[in-house]
């Protein structure tokens, strides 16, 4: 007998999880398997961006996983065995978040924290599990599932959408008839080593060493590094040893360093590559089944984690008739553009890095010495970077499916990411306005008094809320939010008036958060019937 479900998640890494774990805060009914029987002890993604901690904190216990990372307490930049610059993290924190830095952690322990969070909602991923025979249709998905556990044992099920977050060699990708994945390799061949390390130099610290080539140096916990090297010449008729990266770590390190007790010692090339379409019919790709680029600033697991917040919330909304079926077009929409620039961002910088053209090394090495130094001193302009990098300057302004009411003129716009800042509760107590953006599955309104004299009281903020309730037409969380002490019966007070000056709040105004945690309406208090009627 034929199963039915009506999303099937095909790929267990974090970018399926995510999804998995957005589903189920909506009440989805999904599978999600993998194809590998057990999962990979080594470390593989390292960094989890400050945006990917926001969007993993909706889900709550985000801490259990913080508490299995490490933070880079600086970077530095190295010229031929001599420190040039460095970048302090401290003096870099990001404003108007929880989460002002990115966080060293292994990829496993993600996946770890991730399983964790499914297991509390009675989800589990299907090991040993792979897809075959995708056949879609207009009304749905049939899929044949193959269990490799004592034998092929096949099932066929049917779905009535199939999300692909099955890696760079994706199935679904591949029985999609309208998908294609330009790109190309790039000529250099990496190695790769998680091993110990004992040196003087202080730590965790990052370093970026130039020289006849690069070597990449990034802390893990205890004295524990990952090493990546590329340099010219590089023997690529055998598999990598340890004391390759002990010689060249001898040629090119600012400082002696010794290697010992490797975990891990690998060869990878790297492709940058990416989907024309993140749809075809009621086929989905995210995460390296769409776009894969080169590590540079850590953005690849990140980038697949908010594919799959971007499109969960819209399944459900969908599933449960809330939204028509071309609703879902806003998935590529929205996230086709990102993965576009993030190709080409990381493929300018990642050239850079690695190039192995003798006349370039030599200019580079020559040049960077005199350029580094004044590029940190721009603080800044490293922190416009660094803002970048931890994905949360990401927005969706040019989607079709957010908005901006009249009489706005504040910084925020819709489809940008909401700002975060501590409030008061009403018992004294404080706690940031993400914590209110709880459940994920859910819009959440955020009702502000304004910030000037003859600002919107609790009757006026009341008023607002019940105009706003009796058009939606979907589940909506109400928040309120006071710029100073009144003599209120429900709401927060925002600290230092600090989010009244961030969202461009002088007067009332209202914020409506969509459930992946991206603004979809904002405007004055007077427009709020606008946000329903978008709703």
């Amino acid at each position: 007998m034929q199963k039915q479900t009506d999303v099937l998640i095909v790929g267990g890494g974090p970018t399926g999880m995510t999804m998995a774990l957005e589903l189920a805060s909506q009440g989805v009914s999904f599978r999600i398997i993998n194809k590998a029987k057990e999962r990979s002890p080594y470390s593989r993604a390292l960094v989890v961006q400050p945006r990917s901690l926001e969007l993993f904190d909706r889900h709550g216990h985000v801490e259990q996983l913080l508490a299995e990372t490490m933070t880079m307490r600086a970077v530095s930049m190295c010229v031929s065995a001599a420190r040039v610059a460095d970048i302090n993290v401290a003096d870099f924190h990001i404003p108007g978040t929880k989460f002002p830095t990115a966080m060293t952690v292994s990829q496993y322990e993600t996946e770890r924290w991730l399983e964790k969070g499914l297991a509390k909602r009675g989800v589990q991923v299907e090991m040993g599990v792979r897809a075959e025979n995708i056949t879609q249709d207009s009304d749905g998905v049939t899929v044949t599932l193959v269990s490799e556990d004592g034998g092929e044992e096949e099932e066929e099920i049917r779905a009535k959408y199939v999300v692909g977050a099955d890696g760079a060699h994706s199935t679904v990708r591949h029985a999609a008839t309208n998908l294609t994945f330009d790109g190309d390799a790039y000529p250099q061949e990496f190695i790769l080593a998680d091993t110990y390390m004992d040196t003087e130099l202080p730590g965790p610290r990052a370093y970026m060493c130039f020289g006849r080539g690069v070597l990449i140096v990034l802390p893990q916990k205890g004295d524990l590094v990952r090493l990546v090297v590329s340099r010219p010449g590089q023997d690529n008729t055998r598999e990598p040893r340890l004391e390759d990266f002990q010689n060249f770590v001898n040629e090119i390190f600012p400082g002696s360093a010794r290697l010992h007790d490797p975990v891990w010692v690998t060869r990878f090339r790297l492709h940058h590559r990416g989907v024309n379409s993140y749809r075809d019919g009621r086929l989905f790709v995210a995460g390296d089944a769409a776009h894969i680029h080169s590590p540079a600033g850590g953005q690849g697991m990140n980038t697949g984690i908010q594919d799959a917040v971007n499109l969960g919330w819209k399944l459900a909304a969908v599933l449960r008739n809330e939204k028509p079926e071309s609703f879902l077009d806003s998935y590529h929409k929205e996230r086709h553009p990102v993965g576009q620039y993030l190709l080409n961002s990381t493929d300018r910088a990642f050239t850079y890095v690695t190039s192995t053209n003798p006349v370039y090394l030599f200019f580079r090495n020559l040049l960077l010495p005199w350029i580094m130094p004044l590029v940190v001193r721009q603080k800044s302009r490293v922190l416009r970077q660094l803002m970048f990098i931890s994905q949360l300057r990401i927005r969706y302004r040019h989607s079709d499916i957010v908005g901006t009411g009249a009489g706005y003129s504040g910084p925020i716009r819709g489809g940008d990411r909401p700002p975060d800042g501590k409030i008061i509760n009403r018992d004294g107590t404080e706690q940031w306005l993400s914590d209110l953006l709880r459940p994920a599955s859910h819009h959440h309104l955020v009702l502000f008094s304004g910030s000037v004299p003859g600002q919107a009281g609790e009757g006026d903020l009341h008023r607002a809320e019940t105009k706003f309730l009796e058009e939606a037409k979907t589940a909506v969380k109400v928040h309120t939010i006071f710029s100073g002490d009144s003599d209120r019966q429900v709401g927060y007070v925002d600290v230092g008036r600090a989010l009244h000056a961030a969202y461009g709040f002088n007067n009332g105004g209202y914020v409506l958060i969509r459930p992946d945690g991206y603004v979809g309406h904002i405007g004055p208090l007077t427009a709020v019937e606008e946000a329903s009627k978008w709703l």
